[in-house]
């Protein structure tokens, strides 16, 4: 696959690569095209919130200690 860059980003890969923070350009691109991955993978979970909200399906934050309290101490009983 060819991929064309423009210049100022081949010199922004080709600075990473010269500092030593990654080993090839190819490198360099798959960490960008990981991070764009987490990027969307984040901005549909917030939309996903988002949804939710408008759907009112949010709990406030005084369940949701209390449920997390109620877990911690069942995990302390579990054990023993």
């Amino acid at each position: 696959m060819n991929i064309e860059i423009p210049a100022e980003q081949q010199t922004i890969i080709e600075s990473l690569v010269a500092s030593g923070r990654f080993s090839s350009a190819g490198e360099a691109l798959t960490e960008g095209l990981r991070l764009l991955v987490s990027s969307e993978q984040l901005r549909q979970q917030v939309q996903e919130g988002i949804d939710q909200a408008d759907r009112s399906e949010l709990v406030d934050h005084d369940t949701v200690f209390v449920q997390l309290r109620t877990m911690a101490k069942a995990a302390e009983v579990a054990r023993g």
